[in-house]
């Protein structure tokens, strides 16, 4: 897997997930959840890039290989 392609996977988990939580704490609060849906939708636009972009596709045992790779990248 192409370290470009492992932190796209990578910052786009991370980026839904932020998204996701944002949304939950606007609701909550009783604000507009705008900043929350566009990193969902940044999050999940990310991934299904790089599924489209993956020679090969991707599978759920590609996920935890994407970090690895991202996180060994970021460090180097």
């Amino acid at each position: 897997m192409d370290s470009n392609l492992a932190l796209m996977i990578a910052g786009g988990i991370i980026l839904s997930i932020f998204g996701v939580i944002s949304a939950l704490n606007a609701s909550i609060e009783d604000r507009s959840a705008r900043l929350g849906q566009g990193l969902f939708i940044l999050g999940i636009g990310m991934v299904a890039w790089s599924w489209i972009m993956a020679p090969d596709g991707l599978t759920l045992s590609d996920i935890p290989q994407a970090f690895l790779i991202a996180l060994v990248s970021l460090v180097k």
